[in-house]
């Protein structure tokens, strides 16, 4: 793999995990009413983005069946982690 390609991978991967992060913060201000509307198009674009890479872990492990918390943003940071590092020793 090129020096290139892997620098763009890892940035995006960094960026993908700084988006879930935020997702996970937004999430918070939302369930805890903190005046932050989830029709706001920042929130609305976020979550467009972030979702659709949640959403299958989600199902895999929903909130009703971990008491309410749901684990999907760590799992996929994890999995995030672990790419970035397996890529960062592939160039």
């Amino acid at each position: 793999m090129s020096p290139q390609i892997a620098t763009v991978l890892d940035v995006l991967i960094s960026a993908l995990i700084l988006l879930i992060f935020i997702e996970v913060i937004v999430a918070n201000f939302l369930a805890f009413g903190r005046g932050l509307s989830p029709y706001h198009p920042i929130v609305r674009t976020l979550r467009q983005i972030v979702n659709p890479i949640l959403d299958p872990f989600r199902r895999l492990l929903p909130p009703s069946r971990t008491g309410g918390w749901d684990f999907s943003p760590m799992l996929v940071m994890i999995l995030l982690y672990l790419l970035r590092n397996v890529l960062s020793r592939l160039h």
